[in-house]
């Protein structure tokens, strides 16, 4: 008798274990993809193959490759235990050198063609980050998009990224220079190159060929270190994943799906976000779901315009052994953070404040991942600072260069930002809260020409304003003269609360030339 018991019992575990797999559990064997441009790979065959059921495209962002997937991430795993096939695709950035939206769009449409007959079917391409990007040129300026159903884009900067407006101002050169950050891929996200994109790709005849679904992050606070900076730059433009704001994850024509407690990792990791993609992975109209998706609006378009405010200080430049920087705590500061961002890991660094005693902080290291690929960030967090000037000292037994930013969280209705007039082609500086007698502009502008032969972002900026002042009632006239392509402006305020506390901040500008001499600013 208790034998027949126990026998019952084992068949009943076996029946239930059955029950709970998932559809198609199993072990996967990892894509060996390749190391060249173009390569790609299947994933594992699901044991049973769906006809109804699309291809998916994994496609990887900037100074990424096919292994964003599948290397820590489950996205692969949770696709085939779903019945999916799926497929994997590196682009130029395998080179270790990121390519603008139109090499990866060429190369990619080449590939989706090649992929689908493979398949035999439509595929959806789910893309993370620039992929995005690079995707939606290949279905609309290279006319690949017979052989896509949808496209699911994760955190794509459709109208750019501040943080590449940074990689390309004045101070970041240094350091660009020796971590290749300045390339044609991230050229390409600049805000204002993606605007003119923006006006070419929106009016295109196969805009409306496909249908796009979006999903944005919130969440930069979490995570890496790397996110966390990046969100803390971003804020000033709004909620971010660290790498890109929501704002700019919104795609003309497009739906977006959600926004959500992701940061620019998570929002790609399959055990994050895979259920919410389902309903979007069919080969025709996607079924409607539960995450009450939102239609893109003229009203979100013209919001997307935007206006920065003045509570970034930056500095940069050459690191030889030592290098120091001063900077100004005003009046109503809650806390200050820091970030030295260098090529090399630093040997110390070092904070005095306004009465020149060491300030005792929590130094924090991390490698970018992102924009800044490579480079190191050495952040610290100050509450309640003193008022006045500070200094922060950095020592390394490594020569290289660095990129230091200050953030400031201040209670203050103090506001400086750059307005656009005139077609874009003059700059007005706008002041609330410090006085305008005491208020003074310099400034420096950089020209990056755009080439299209695969060099474009490697060209060294051209200097064609040097340390101009204005005061704060004077315009900025940007000189066009030298043609098409990315002109960046770098202005630096000094000024005056009302209060009488010295008042310093920096702040950017991206402006872009086409051939026509249109300007183009985000």
């Amino acid at each position: 008798m208790f034998k027949k018991v126990s026998s019952l019992l084992v068949a009943l575990v076996i029946v239930i274990s059955v029950l709970t797999v998932p559809v198609q559990a199993g072990v996967i064997t990892n894509p060996n993809t390749g190391g060249v441009p173009g390569s790609w790979t299947k994933g594992t065959n699901p044991a049973v193959i769906d006809p109804n059921k699309p291809a998916i495209l994994f496609v990887h962002g900037l100074n990424s490759n096919s292994g964003t997937w599948y290397d820590n991430n489950d996205m692969y795993q949770n696709a085939y235990n779903n019945g999916y096939q799926t497929a994997f695709i590196n682009l130029y950035d395998i080179t270790g050198t990121s390519q603008s939206m139109w090499d990866n769009g060429k190369l990619l449409a080449e590939k989706i063609k090649e992929i689908s007959e493979s398949f035999g079917k439509k595929l959806v391409i789910v893309a993370h980050s620039k992929g995005g990007v690079d995707t939606q040129t290949a279905l609309v300026h290279d006319n690949a998009y017979p052989y896509v159903s949808n496209v699911i884009t994760l955190s794509s900067p459709h109208y750019g990224s501040q943080l590449a407006d940074l990689a390309y101002s004045s101070w970041a050169s240094w350091l660009a220079n020796l971590i290749g950050s300045q390339n044609p891929g991230t050229y390409s996200l600049q805000t204002s190159y993606m605007s003119y994109f923006r006006s070419i790709t929106d009016t295109n005849a196969n805009i409306g060929k496909n249908k796009f679904y979006t999903f944005a992050g919130n969440n930069w606070s979490t995570g890496s270190t790397a996110h966390f900076l990046g969100g803390l730059y971003l804020q000033t433009y709004g909620p971010n994943d660290g790498v890109v704001t929501v704002k700019n994850s919104y795609v003309p024509n497009g739906t977006m799906v959600k926004v959500g407690e992701w940061n620019h990792t998570t929002v790609k990791t399959g055990s994050y976000t895979f259920a919410l993609l389902k309903p979007y992975l069919v080969l025709g109209q996607a079924a409607k779901a539960d995450q009450n998706p939102e239609e893109f609006s003229a009203a979100q378009e013209k919001a997307n315009k935007e206006e920065q405010t003045s509570q970034f200080f930056i500095r940069g430049g050459q690191l030889n052994g030592k290098a120091t920087e001063s900077f100004t705590v005003e009046n109503n500061v809650s806390a200050i953070k820091l970030d030295w961002l260098g090529n090399k890991p630093l040997d110390k660094l070092e904070i005095l404040a306004p009465d020149g005693s060491e300030q005792q902080v929590k130094l924090t290291s991390a490698q970018d991942d992102g924009v800044f690929k490579g480079a190191w960030h050495h952040t610290a967090t100050i509450s309640k600072p003193k008022v006045g000037e500070w200094k922060a000292s950095a020592v390394s037994s490594q020569p290289g260069g660095y990129l230091f930013t200050v953030a400031y969280e201040t209670s203050s209705k103090t506001k400086v930002n750059l307005q656009q007039e005139q077609n874009n082609k003059k700059l007005k500086l706008q002041v609330e809260g410090l006085k305008t007698d005491k208020t003074k502009i310099t400034y420096t502008i950089d020209f990056n020409q755009e080439d299209k032969t695969k060099s474009a972002g490697k060209n060294k900026p051209k200097r064609i304003k040097t340390q101009e002042s204005l005061v704060s009632t004077d315009e900025l006239i940007l000189p066009t003269s030298e043609g098409s392509g990315v002109y960046n402006v770098t202005a630096e305020i000094e000024g005056e609360t009302a209060e009488g506390f010295k008042y310093r901040r920096t702040l950017l500008k991206s402006v872009y030339v086409d051939e026509k001499g249109i300007t183009y600013t985000p």
